[in-house]
């Protein structure tokens, strides 16, 4: 049986070490949060998604372990942009999972449809596109390993 991106993303998260997933439920992570559901990883209901970009920020300084957290395509993934810019900040290593409009949608004035690598990138050890399962193993295990290897932030004055 095939799987789709959500579960691999998860399987390969929790093998990293990834403990919790901090993020707002919404209908375009429903397969996300659905694969956490049937995983180890916790997924941990923050009120703003802010929130939860400070929160898995927070879990990964304490520990130095993987933390993660997870956003809704356009505006929902935007509000996690101060706590991630924190985190990246304090050399935290956090995988960020947003999601994206289908691509039928995208470049043509979607009201949800936001470029988040340009967003994203500017304060990101590792910043791509996932949008098929077959890539979807490789690209999650560099973002874990960029983020476990770099400290978050590709410099080597890593906070301890």
């Amino acid at each position: 049986m095939s799987r789709n991106v959500a579960e691999i993303m998860v399987d390969v998260l929790a093998e990293a070490g990834a403990r919790r997933c901090y993020g707002v439920v919404g209908d375009t992570i429903n397969q996300l949060t659905d694969a956490i559901r049937r995983s180890d990883i916790e997924w941990v209901s923050v009120r703003h998604e802010e929130v939860g970009g400070f929160a898995a920020g927070g879990e990964a300084a304490l520990t130095g372990e993987l933390a993660a957290c997870a956003g809704t395509c356009g505006p929902g993934s935007l509000h996690f942009v101060n706590g991630l810019f924190e985190t990246h900040r304090n050399g935290s290593p956090v995988v960020f999972i947003a999601s994206q409009v289908p691509t039928a949608e995208m470049g043509v004035g979607f009201p949800q449809d936001v470029d988040q690598k340009k967003v994203y990138e500017q304060y990101s050890v590792f910043c791509e596109y996932i949008v098929n399962p077959e890539q979807a193993h490789r690209m999650t295990v560099l973002a874990a390993q960029e983020a476990l290897n770099k400290g978050g932030r590709g410099g080597t004055d890593r906070p301890r």
